[in-house]
């Protein structure tokens, strides 16, 4: 027997060698050889199966496709071949057929997943014939690997439904109308954007979407795109069905046929959040013109009344606001008691306050408990004042006011702006509350260092917490205060002990984890740095200054000033928070001359900043300045105060010429130009 077929590399139809095939393989089985030309030749996979289901013959070209020899696959079960999800459909089909003789479907060019040896799954075409044998049936199949197809095709159709989702996902509405002003195509987000059906945009010109008084100038700029072919730009609005006008960018180009301008072609942006921006840039120029304002009053002022009514007058005077209000939380913090206002900002707290839901906590305490800026939106007024509607919406912003972690009360704003108040307006009244905070602190600093009449207090504690008690008690000595500074995140105190030898003092405090350090310095003067707070920061955070202090054995005493209108009360509340065991012993007002060494050396320093008074400090008590036998040099100061020695010699030199031009100018320093602070 003979066979026309082509070269290796030619290939049959799928029919075409089936109908060959199951000729042929009656000679295979009966014993005769294939010609070996026709088995070579093959592209496409032959596989013979008895009426069992068992194979019984396979051609090569089955191991490019299954991964099987073909001498592996005899006597094993078609289903083999098959996925094991489809081997059940396979069986029952099978055996139907074998009853009844009727195909259920085309044995033609069948598409079916086959099963490779290792797993995967491969795409196939297939042709099937019957034959019979010695009155035995045989069944032929021609398997042709189709993978390379069908991931064309699926690529094909992937990148057709890419492309059209990406018409139609694309945030901007694109469009394209005739010179007839008929629409001829436009993606989903036309549909999403105005609101209309498919059907009603057929219905309606491009004109249809844009605000009448925009009609002239926007047909103006179609006319350019139509006869000109220009590309256009023009800014205006999309008119939707229910009449709302939404900001858009909508850029034109010429549409072209065969080299004619037939239509125009069209993308439309929101420039919603662009409007919105740029209202916002205009609202935080206001904003930044108010602060100005602000900052000027707070550089006038020279006490925390002058501040508060200042800073509210104006906000309000400024037009950055309609209302203002500063003041704090009462002794039992359900109330806020107003120290000044301006405008609605009374008004608006009370309402505020009324507005918040019974479980969750009212606005200026979620304020004063977070730190941060807390908005309420959408207030009303209530009754009219001052001429103002009653019902327009409002939004209030309650600005904590602090300084070095210290909390002097809150900032209440309000706005009628439909905008309310943004993420960035929000961010500069923080920046606002800590300017204001810190002019409170510097006011209250400035009573303190500059008034006759202070209120001193006296306070013991055995709370071994604190470090200089701790060692102290460790050490079995007195420890007496000679100054304390603070730099970054560390504390440095300066102490005098005649009763301990410095090796016990480094034993006690190396038993103590808050202390990074201690030095012996001239004078039998120990530098202690240590980490975090001590008493003595938590009284200069709340405007009391330090003056004497001593640790003996385990109990400290304690004596500070406050200015002497200062809440007493809220100092001692603050030291016994951060360390219980602490009592107040001793309160008394008493007059201070202002040739008092303190008083002096007050206004000496009065004009420094903390961190030029901190390194001036350090300097004199590290032994800087004891030339020329010296116990620390530029570095080692530095060393202390965690900067580096240029900075160090920046702050001390700038506080240098402070100094010495109030000693030799005058107390006041009227005659000596500040050249910047550093």
């Amino acid at each position: 027997m003979s066979y026309d077929v082509e070269r290796p590399g030619g290939a049959w139809s799928g029919a075409a060698a089936a109908n060959a095939v199951d000729e042929s393989f009656v000679d295979v089985i009966g014993g005769t050889v294939l010609p070996e030309l026709l088995i070579a030749s093959a592209p496409e996979s032959f596989v013979v199966v008895d009426d069992g289901g068992s194979i019984v013959f396979a051609n090569p070209a089955v191991e490019r496709v299954f991964g099987y020899e073909p001498e592996a696959l005899v006597d094993r079960s078609l289903v083999e071949l098959i996925p094991e999800r489809c081997r059940d459909a396979h069986r029952s089909g099978f055996d139907a057929y074998l009853r009844s003789g009727r195909r259920s479907f085309d044995w033609d060019d069948v598409r079916f997943s086959g099963r490779h040896r290792d797993g995967h799954e491969v795409p196939l075409a297939m042709w099937f014939r019957e034959f019979t044998h010695d009155g035995d049936r045989y069944f032929v199949g021609v398997f042709r690997d189709i993978s390379a197809q069908v991931q064309r095709r699926e690529q094909l159709a992937s990148e057709r439904a890419f492309v059209g989702s990406m018409f139609d996902a694309l945030p901007d509405v694109v469009y394209a109308f005739d010179r007839e002003g008929r629409f001829v195509r436009w993606n989903d987000r036309v549909n999403e954007v105005a609101g209309y059906t498919d059907d009603e945009i057929e219905s309606l010109n491009p004109l249809d979407f844009i605000p009448a008084d925009d009609h002239e100038r926007v047909g103006s700029a179609i006319g350019r795109v139509l006869e000109e072919g220009s590309v256009v730009t023009v800014e205006s609005a999309i008119v939707t069905r229910d009449g709302t006008e939404i900001p858009y960018e909508f850029t034109g180009a010429p549409l072209v046929e065969n080299g004619e301008i037939v239509g125009q072609t069209g993308v439309g942006r929101d420039i919603s959040d662009t409007r919105r921006h740029e209202r916002t840039l205009e609202r935080l120029d206001d904003l930044n013109t108010a602060i100005r304002s602000v900052d000027r009053a707070l550089v006038e002022a020279e006490t925390r009344e002058e501040i508060t009514r200042s800073v509210c007058t104006r906000l309000v005077g400024e037009g950055a606001y309609c209302g203002a209000v500063v003041g704090s939380l009462d002794g039992d913090g359900e109330g806020f008691d107003v120290d000044a206002h301006a405008g609605l900002g009374r008004q608006m707290v009370e309402v505020a306050e009324r507005r918040e839901e019974s479980s969750v906590p009212p606005i200026v305490a979620r304020a004063a408990e977070s730190g941060s800026v807390q908005v309420s939106e959408g207030v009303t007024s209530g009754p009219m004042v001052d001429g103002e509607e009653a019902d327009r919406p409002r939004s209030f912003a309650a600005v904590p006011l602090t300084a070095n972690d210290r909390r002097f009360g809150l900032l209440g704003v309000c706005t009628d702006r439909v905008l309310g108040l943004s993420e960035r307006e929000r961010a500069v009244l923080g920046e606002l509350g800590e300017v204001i905070g810190n002019a409170i602190q510097s006011a209250l600093t400035h009573q303190l260092l500059h008034s006759d009449a202070v209120v001193e207090i006296e306070l013991r504690t055995r709370d071994e917490d604190l470090p200089f008690v701790a060692v102290s008690a460790a050490a079995d000595c007195r420890l007496e205060l000679k100054r304390s500074l603070s730099f970054g995140g560390e504390q440095v105190f300066y102490f005098t002990s005649s009763d301990a030898s410095a090796e016990r003092i480094r034993e006690a405090a190396s038993s103590v984890p808050s202390i990074t350090a201690v030095d012996e310095l001239e004078g039998g003067r120990f530098e202690f740095r240590t980490r975090g707070g001590t008493i003595t920061s938590v009284l200069a955070e709340l405007g009391a200054r330090t003056t004497a202090g001593v640790a003996d054995r385990g109990e400290a005493r304690i004596v500070a000033e406050l200015p002497s209108d200062a809440e007493v009360r809220e100092v001692v509340d603050a030291v016994t928070e951060a360390y219980p065991e602490t009592d107040l012993t001793a309160r008394h007002e008493t007059e201070r001359s202002l040739r008092a060494p303190d008083e002096f050396r007050g206004r000496l320093a009065a004009d420094l900043t903390e961190k030029q008074q901190a390194a001036l400090e350090a300097a004199y008590f590290a032994g800087y300045f004891a030339w020329p036998a010296r116990t620390s040099d530029a570095g080692d100061v530095a060393e202390t105060l965690d900067i580096a020695p240029q900075t160090f010699h920046q702050h001390l030199r700038v506080a240098e010429r402070k100094v010495l031009s109030k000693l030799f100018e005058g107390t006041d320093g009227d005659a000596v130009p500040d050249r910047g602070r550093t």
